[in-house]
């Protein structure tokens, strides 16, 4: 039997609190479950139903005031693994990725781009550390006065060896270009950005956003997802709502199947 999955057929998605009520309609569940599926949903709205369970999710959806599309699940885009990019230059209607040690050239027409997608995942790294503290000069002086009322030497108060839990944390940036044939996969610290010419900047983080507008400019038929967006818009990337690798995987997932139905 055919399954079949229904998506926003907006590329630009539905505002949190909308779906999040659909949602608690539809499953029959506290609006808190409905919010927290909502924040994880990246554009699917419903997968392995009937075609008849599709149709009538997507009318469901559409009295809602949200625009749906139903597709057989054979037709959602399987994403290809990421190729990691050193460097890229434009050259005419192409652009060539720099890929592998050694490097080589792969171009691509800027018209089989599809997708550009950033993720910004926040990482908390813990480890166990021995710190030395330090007497207090509190002890120090407790120490002291027995000293001095006694004429017993004392410990002046000696430091100890504690164990900390540390926590650090760090975001992790990422540009994929997603476009007919492959994925290739950009990280500030590990890429070239000779290739923007006189626009280089001098820090990683923002010659990626200069690069993004530049692709913008040169491929604007390339959908962007919500990371990309926000970030043209000036909005800061650590409140775009991506927990795990595989929020950002969803969503591209979702809008390159809409891609290849334009």
């Amino acid at each position: 039997m055919t399954v079949w999955t229904v998506l926003l057929s907006d590329p630009a998605g539905v505002d949190s609190g909308v779906l999040g009520r659909f949602f608690a309609s539809q499953k029959k569940i506290l609006l808190l479950d409905a919010q927290r599926l909502a924040r994880h949903a990246w554009g699917f709205l419903g997968d392995d139903l009937s075609e008849e369970e599709a149709r009538t999710l997507v009318r469901s959806a559409e009295a809602a005031g949200i625009q749906a599309i139903a597709i057989e699940k054979g037709a959602v885009v399987h994403l290809p693994g990421p190729q990691a990019v050193r460097g890229l230059v434009f050259e005419g209607d192409r652009v060539e990725f720099r890929v592998g040690v050694p490097a080589h050239l792969q171009p691509l027409p800027l018209s089989r781009l599809q997708l550009f997608s950033v993720v910004n995942l926040r990482q908390d790294t813990s480890t166990v550390r021995t710190i030395q503290e330090q007497a207090s000069m509190g002890r120090k002086i407790a120490g002291l006065g027995v000293m001095l009322s006694t004429g017993i030497p004392v410990g002046m108060g000696k430091g100890k060896s504690l164990q900390k839990t540390v926590t650090e944390t760090e975001w992790v940036l990422t540009l994929d270009i997603f476009g007919k044939g492959g994925r290739w996969r950009i990280v500030p610290a590990a890429f070239d950005f000779s290739g923007l010419g006189k626009d280089i900047g001098t820090a990683g983080p923002d010659n990626l956003r200069r690069l993004l507008q530049r692709l913008h400019v040169e491929c604007p038929s390339a959908l962007l997802n919500r990371g990309a967006r926000w970030w043209l818009e000036g909005r800061p990337l650590n409140t775009t709502g991506y927990d795990e690798v595989s929020d950002g995987d969803q969503e591209a997932r979702w809008l390159l199947t809409l891609a290849q139905g334009q």
